[in-house]
């Protein structure tokens, strides 16, 4: 037997999708929850893992763009890290 707490919201909110579900008990709705989690137990950080890849991607290519942009704009991109120190980017 497991036993865990939820606050009086959490169970309201299990309560209910428990009905929109059609199922029966929230013990049922648990023990079907954990078998899922059982029998995919690597999807959910690898979904993770590529969430945040994507989002990384998407601000790389934002940083990209703005490098660019002051590219145009004949402004010399100085980096400030120290693996990129006395580097500059200038317009070509």
């Amino acid at each position: 037997m497991i036993s865990f707490r939820l606050t009086a919201e959490e169970y309201e909110k299990f309560r209910e999708l428990c009905f929109t579900q059609g199922i029966g008990s929230i013990s049922e709705m648990a023990r079907a929850a954990i078998n899922m989690l059982l029998q995919q137990p690597a999807r959910a950080p690898q979904e993770a893992l590529e969430s945040r890849v994507a989002e990384l991607e998407g601000r790389l290519h934002m940083l990209a763009l703005e490098f660019k942009k002051l590219n145009q704009n004949g402004q010399p991109v100085v980096h400030h890290a120290p693996q990129f120190a006395a580097c500059a980017i200038t317009a070509r």
